[in-house]
């Protein structure tokens, strides 16, 4: 999508049933290991009903082809089918049933495999989340001496909704219940038993299952071969390793800087956003602080995908139904309120004033009066209250590893209290946009409306998940953008202006299986109904539709297959981004004029005349080194000032002061403050009257001269 809003189709082919299509990402290179396949990039991984020798069984092989020449480069077989393909600058990750097979990314060989996943009934079959360097999954049993700190906590949502729910769940268990007795005493099981059940009818011979295990992985320093989490084996690359549900996880995702973690179960009431603080020494010494619990609802639903904003302050979530769920939340934990996410910048934790008067450590204070870390609720104890997750997390010590792995660990900070969200907007997708012809500008919405009609019911709607043929599902993704919309709606102004109204929130952008892109304005404003707008004051939001593309093509339309030419958008990105990673690397990119720098390096800086390269570049160079405090000490409210009257009036001295410095009648200097020499002249002090002027602070409307003046109390030298 341009800037100006044109829809431009970089690549299309017929290639029959597609399960997973990836562009790979550039590889990072070194000195040591360089690509194999640079001359080809980018690469597109494909995993096809029909792979490319057609012998195999269908879904079972990975092909990538070069964007640039069209060819395919290289296709890994396997045995059984591809549920997923992810990638990111070190390896390639294909997903199995239950198995993780990750290849490096510059020569495609095998790095590491993963065969402990819990299975999931879909429609992820396996879930992973891989970071820029982490690969988090499902792992299929507890190892309690590689369990990390922490975990999740209660949920502590008990709503009318959720009972009456729970309760009918109760008497359906009790059915099931009767009817699984039935079933083991005629030894077979009924022809409508639902995935899970013959799950559990094939585990029961083995080991159990313990589901809502995540294991977090480093793939850098990982062995190569198999990675086993187990007793026996030594907890080299990994983590993290902590329970995250009770039920089976269904989805995962890492923010981008890879520190925070997001999971679903397969209920989908709960999304649970972690923080994951590392030990280099072992799994069991890092700390997974359970920041949010995201409420979604009481009924149940399937997560299909977890989008981040580039600024971590906004989740979104997309269930099987169609509809995208927007939660604010913070990187480092706390309620969002109007000062986290009305500015269009990150804030920090604490606001100036909330460092200067020194309100962390009463807080911190507090919360150790109270009852247990978990407690989610000030004031509340850590008794297990509404949620049965809560229940059984305070039962279990199994869980409750906060004594078992760390006692009293003195380096990790007591674990933030977990906050619940519940989310601001709902923004349901359409299945089909009314009034929209064939072509590649954006349908603008005037009134922000969306004309809907119902679609055809001759035609059958597309089938979407592998694993299910459900009727009733509805396949969406969504990402975060800047806005498009915006020049397509005033193409007479000028692109500058618009970079003057920052916008808070970027805009969200949702695909559907139908075809239809739509760009969806978030707008983040205070609470309508709060009596006062202060800093704390919670939010809500306002969603409109701005703009659709319908990107859905026809039989007619031709295909779109490379070679391409040089100046095709996809290949001079490529070659942007591989120019910048051999300049990163230290090497010389291939196509530039000779050796740019001496000894064919970029960070060679010890050579001779680097010196004068350097003076060159410190000098445009500006260093701040603090920045003054937002309110001067003695604003805050754990000083008090009282006057003291000695013989009715206050004696003010500034450090300014003449008289510090005076010198005696042989012009010999005085030791500083001396106040027991004779020659201090006491009456020659300025007088300040018994009641204090305020302060004048720097930024105010006052005048310097004024400032400098009689009600100056306390220099700001002082």
């Amino acid at each position: 999508l341009q800037i100006s809003g044109e829809a431009q189709e970089l690549f299309s082919v017929r290639h029959g049933p597609v399960r997973a299509a990836r562009i790979l990402p550039a590889p990072q290179i070194s000195a040591q290991k360089c690509d194999n396949f640079s001359e080809k990039r980018p690469l597109l991984g494909v995993c096809k009903s029909i792979g490319s020798s057609g012998t195999s069984p269908p879904y079972c092989c990975v092909d990538l082809y070069s964007l640039r020449t069209g060819e395919m480069v290289k296709s890994i077989q396997f045995k059984t089918p591809i549920y997923d393909l992810h990638c990111n600058k070190r390896i390639l990750v294909v997903v199995l049933q239950e198995k993780i097979a990750a290849f490096d990314s510059c020569t495609f060989t095998k790095k590491f495999f993963v065969t402990s996943c819990y299975p999931c009934p879909g429609p992820n079959m396996n879930p992973i989340a891989l970071g820029s360097r982490w690969l988090a999954y499902a792992e299929n049993k507890l190892i309690r001496c590689h369990q990390s700190r922490g975990g999740a906590c209660g949920d502590n949502i008990q709503s009318y909704t959720a009972t009456v729910i729970s309760a009918a769940k109760t008497i359906k268990t009790g059915l099931t219940m009767v009817g699984k007795v039935v079933t083991q005493l005629t030894g077979t099981l009924p022809s409508g038993a639902t995935e899970e059940e013959i799950l559990a009818h094939s585990n029961m011979r083995r080991s159990p299952l313990v589901p809502g295990i995540v294991t977090i992985i480093d793939t850098e320093t990982v062995a190569e071969g198999q990675v086993l989490v187990s007793e026996d084996s030594d907890s080299d690359g990994i983590v993290a390793h902590f329970p995250a549900h009770e039920k089976p996880i269904c989805c995962m995702a890492f923010n981008p800087s890879g520190m925070l973690l997001v999971t679903t179960d397969t209920l989908g009431h709960d999304f649970h956003v972690f923080q994951i603080l590392t030990h280099p020494w072992s799994s069991s010494q890092s700390a997974v602080h359970h920041l949010y619990t995201l409420h979604r609802g009481e009924t149940e639903a399937k997560v299909q995908d977890i989008s981040f904003s580039h600024d971590c302050r906004w989740v979104v979530v997309s269930t099987l139904r169609g509809t995208s769920h927007v939660f604010p939340i913070n990187p480092y934990g706390g309620q969002p309120c109007v000062r986290t996410h009305m500015s269009p910048r990150v804030v920090n934790r604490m606001s100036r004033f909330q460092k200067s008067a020194g309100l962390e450590e009463i807080e911190q204070e507090l919360t150790s009066k109270q009852g247990g870390r978990c407690s989610p609720v000030p004031g509340l104890s850590s008794s297990p209250s509404g949620s049965p997750l809560h229940g059984k997390l305070n039962s279990q010590d199994t869980y409750n590893n906060f004594t078992n792995n760390n006692p009293g660990n003195p380096r990790l900070l007591p674990l933030p209290s977990l906050t619940v969200v519940l989310p601001l907007a709902q923004i349901k997708q359409p299945m089909t946009l009314g009034t929209i012809t064939k072509r590649t500008g954006p349908y603008l919405f005037g009134a922000g409306c969306f004309s809907i009609k119902a679609p055809c019911k001759s035609k059958p709607a597309p089938q979407i998940s592998p694993s299910k043929s459900v009727g009733g599902e509805f396949c969406v993704a969504a990402v975060f953008g800047s806005s498009r919309s915006w020049f397509a709606n005033n193409p007479g102004l000028k692109r500058e202006k618009d970079q003057s109204k920052q916008f808070v929130v970027e805009s969200l952008y949702i695909i559907s299986c139908y075809g239809s892109l739509v760009e969806h304005v978030l707008e983040p404003r205070p609470l309508s109904t709060a009596p006062k707008i202060s800093d704390d004051t919670p939010l809500e939001m306002m969603t409109c539709p701005r703009a659709s593309w319908t990107l859905v093509r026809t039989p007619q339309w031709n295909e779109l297959q490379p070679p391409f030419n040089a100046n095709h958008p996809l290949l001079l990105a490529a070659d942007a981004v591989q120019y910048y990673q051999y300049l990163l690397a230290g090497l010389v990119p291939p196509g530039s004029p000779g050796p740019i720098t001496r000894h064919e390096s970029y960070d060679s800086l010890a050579s001779d005349h680097s010196g004068q390269e350097d003076e060159e570049w410190l000098s445009q160079v500006e260093i701040v080194t603090h920045t003054g405090p937002h309110r001067r000490l003695w604003m805050g409210p754990q000083f008090q000032f009282k006057t003291i009257h000695p013989s009715g009036q206050t004696t003010v001295i500034s450090s300014s002061s003449s008289v510090l410095q005076s010198h005696g009648p042989s012009d010999t200097p005085q030791p500083l403050l001396d106040f027991d020499t004779d020659d201090l002249d006491l009456n020659s002090l300025r007088i300040q009257p018994v009641r204090s002027e305020p302060v004048s602070m720097p930024g105010s409307s006052r005048p310097v001269s004024d400032r400098r003046g009689v009600s100056t109390v306390i220099d700001a030298t002082s």
